[in-house]
């Protein structure tokens, strides 16, 4: 195949593996490859099924964010093709392409190859796309243009196998200045550009990273030539690949290596790496400079629309930016929420190919860049752009980002992209005309961090609290991230909100902050001087109302059914079981504290009795238990948790006692707090002790009871139909426990999600699913036990 011409050169080993997906894909569709062994091929080259089941993403990499024209319109035509015509911008600057289906992929993967742009190492244990500042080369802040050497790293380790089976995800950067515009503090490789003694260098940062566990990076040398950014990255990438964590996929990340090692261990493991590196005499590609030259349209300043010329210059003063050479601009254009028609994006690459620097560029806030272009093509650009339906035009207001969220994401909780179009609504209907322009909010729909909320200035992070047994859709609330080398910061929380709250707290807090700083560069300044009144403002929208008072709160923005997690997965069932556990513990810690507060005698007693029917319930799902009465609930902790050493005998006194005052036989239970507490910590011990595969590390209390009388060969049955995810997952779990490494259960399933999940979160705690089989409707899942 042809490949057009461009500055990112694919390598060979990438051209052979996307050669041979097709035959992957057919021997899947034919039934020779399981569906779990599929995903584990799949999802390394970019390809995700969606929360619809059948329907997939696949995640195009742009290395340093730089698309060709071509690109762009061959993207574009694949979109309206095989998806559902809308493209996305992602945080990273990568390209997805939505609602395909699997026969599809390979396809799109064949026609991506053609223009020279591949989906490998879009998703899973990889090194992820490589990122840069979204103006470097025309930035008047930067050293130097960063792009060269982050092109060229990632044609390095794009070319070994060993860049696609770590142990999780890797993620580099490159940024031009301190300001940081590529987020290389947060990464788990960050890059930042310095010249010294005329040779250009960088300094280097390693082990950020958002997710459920933040962390701004340190720094692992002071400076390093250009060139050798190869074996720096090389060295922590063989740091990552023999100390991260591949037993636990929630603190495998590379940042988790430093907090286990320490700094010092850390960086020294590097050095030694590095050192090892010296005597391999690396071979590394070379680094190719990026020479763009502006390209004049030939249109004249006549060629402006009939809009007024206040539009217009409206539009200059909020998107278009001077470049450090004189006379030569960058065009934003503003995309909401990181999507654009396919017909948008043809009619953008047409531009770029006859303006400015023939690219297009991708941003960490999800919009496109056209740079390089001349002044005199500024009012041709405007009224070419002024027919998009994509609305890039906007004049100003602050950045709303947002990742997928739970519409179309597996792992969302919340909703974010439905609860940013509330916010814009909100600013939209309340008159807002307050300038905020360059500001970012920043939504994730879970604590993954997609959304960079531990960055924003303003946070939110979609999770899920529980009022009278039913889930609330909530998002918390953070304040005061930054990014910049050397002085990166995460947001703080200040409150949790349930989701209808979230657009008029935004509203009341854009209004403090705007009123409180002088401009924007002082902004960072205000909001940690406002932390105290943000929280008092978000203090007055954290009360969650009744499901009789106002059902829609249980209801999450876009969706008409009640908030629930439901369509997490597949192969998240474990994730989904662990959100379910902390959700009663935290109901248990609340309904104490309120015990501690009331002076009411039976207030007091009430909230210990909730307190211990929530630290008995959470743990239960772990074993394959959902019970829903109260005397259920303590029968099942006293058989599960105490008789087998996990709790204490003495709490089964507690559990009587508790029962005693339901049933009207004792008047008052307030006294026994301290012993609810001791029972909820060791609850919690247990819960911070379990591992992937739902078991605790720590020791019982007593020694465990063992069957004498262990269940037969020919009684590995498990029916697991009408029983959903994720309880369905941990009962056939347990089941499995209970025979012997390398014996066999058979488990009875329901299609689509129960067939969908569960034997891919065994494949991924390494069982073996020997075979699946459809009978009657229902499915029978073959499984033979590893470990």
């Amino acid at each position: 195949m042809a490949q057009t011409n461009t500055s990112f050169r694919l390598p060979e080993s990438i051209k052979k593996d996307t050669l041979s997906f097709r035959q992957k894909v057919k021997d899947f569709l034919d039934g020779q490859t399981t569906p779990a062994i599929f995903q584990a091929y799949r999802v390394p080259r970019g390809i995700y099924e969606q929360r619809q089941t059948g329907e997939f993403m696949v995640r195009v990499r742009a290395p340093a964010g730089v698309i060709l024209p071509e690109q762009a319109q061959r993207l574009a035509e694949l979109s309206r093709t095989y998806g559902n015509g809308v493209l996305h911008i992602t945080t990273r600057q990568d390209v997805q392409i939505h609602e395909v289906k699997i026969e599809k992929t390979p396809d799109i993967l064949e026609s991506l190859l053609e223009v020279g742009l591949s989906p490998r190492g879009g998703g899973g244990n990889t090194v992820r796309n490589i990122t840069a500042c979204p103006r470097a080369g025309v930035c008047p802040d930067e050293a130097f243009d960063v792009r060269p050497y982050a092109i060229a790293l990632a044609e390095y380790l794009l070319d070994f196998e060993s860049s696609f089976n770590l142990p999780r995800k890797f993620k580099v950067a490159f940024s031009g200045c301190s300001q940081d515009c590529a987020l290389a503090s947060v990464a788990d490789l960050g890059f930042f550009a310095n010249i010294k003694d005329g040779t250009e260098g960088f300094t280097v940062y390693a082990g950020g990273g958002m997710g459920s566990h933040s962390r701004v990076a340190v720094k692992i040398e002071d400076f390093i030539p250009g060139r050798e950014v190869f074996s720096v990255a090389e060295a922590m990438k063989r740091v990552f690949d023999q100390y991260g964590d591949r037993t636990n996929k929630h603190r495998a990340r590379l940042r988790y290596v430093l907090d286990r090692l320490g700094q010092d261990e850390f960086v020294k493991l590097y050095q030694q790496q590095r050192e090892k590196l010296k005597q391999e005499k690396l071979q590394t590609p070379t680094i190719h400079p990026i020479i763009s030259t502006s390209k004049a349209s030939g249109q004249s300043n006549s060629t402006t629309t009939d809009r007024s010329l206040v539009e217009y210059h409206n539009w200059r003063r909020a998107n278009v930016s001077a470049e450090k050479e004189p006379g030569a601009f960058t065009i934003r254009l503003r995309l909401a929420l990181g999507d654009i028609s396919a017909n948008d994006l043809e009619k953008i690459a047409s531009l770029a190919g006859t303006i400015g620097a023939g690219l297009i560029r991708t941003t960490q806030t999800q919009d496109l860049l056209l740079c390089r272009v001349r002044e005199d093509d500024l009012p041709f650009a405007f009224a070419q752009l002024s027919g998009l339906k994509a609305g890039v035009l906007s004049a100003g207001g602050p950045k709303l980002v947002a990742c997928a969220g739970a519409s179309t994401c597996r792992l969302g909780l919340c909703r974010s992209r439905d609860l940013a179009s509330a916010i814009s609504t909100e600013l939209d209907t309340t008159g807002w005309s307050i300038e905020w322009n360059g500001q970012v909010i920043r939504i994730s729909g879970c604590p993954n961090s997609c959304g960079h909320h531990p960055i924003g200035v303003i946070g939110l992070q979609g999770r899920a609290k529980r009022l009278d047994g039913k889930l609330v859709p909530c998002y918390s609330v953070l304040v005061g991230g930054k990014v910049g080398q050397g002085s990166a910061r995460l947001a703080e929380q200040v409150a949790v909100v349930p989701a209808k709250n979230v657009p008029a707290l935004v509203y009341d807090v854009l209004g403090l902050l705007q009123s409180s700083a002088a401009d924007r560069e002082s902004l960072d300044s205000t909001v940690a001087d406002s932390k105290e009144k943000i929280a008092r403002i978000a203090a007055k929208y954290s009360h969650i109302p009744t499901i009789e008072q106002q059902p829609q709160f249980y209801q999450d923005f876009g969706a008409t059914e009640d908030f629930s997690l439901a369509g997490r997965g597949p192969g998240e069932c474990g994730a989904g079981v662990m959100d379910v556990i902390r959700l009663d513990i935290d109901q248990a810690k609340q309904s104490l504290d309120r015990a501690k507060e009331s002076t009411d005698g039976k207030t007091k007693s009430d909230t210990v009795y909730e307190a211990i029917v929530a630290a008995a319930r959470a743990l239960l799902i772990t074993r394959g238990l959902e019970p829903r009465k109260d005397r259920e609930i303590f029968s099942a902790f006293a058989k599960h948790l105490i008789e087998p050493g996990w709790i204490g005998q003495g709490t089964e006194k507690l559990l009587n006692q508790a029962l005693d005052y339901r049933l009207g036989d004792i008047a008052d239970i307030g006294h026994l707090q301290e012993s609810v507490a001791r029972m909820l910590a060791r609850v919690e011990e247990l819960f911070h002790s379990l591992d992937a595969n739902l078991n605790f590390r720590v020791e019982p209390i007593s020694k465990k009871h063992v069957d004498p009388n262990p269940p037969k060969d020919n009684e590995h049955v498990i029916d697991l139909r009408g029983v959903e995810c994720p309880l369905n997952f941990v009962k056939a779990k347990l089941a499995l426990e209970k025979i012997e490494v390398g014996g066999i259960l058979e488990v009875l399933l329901d299609g689509g999600e129960p067939v969908e999940n569960v034997p891919a979160s065994f494949t991924e705690q390494g069982q073996e699913i020997v075979d699946t089989s459809e009978s009657n409707g229902h499915f029978l899942v073959t499984v033979r036990r590893r470990n």
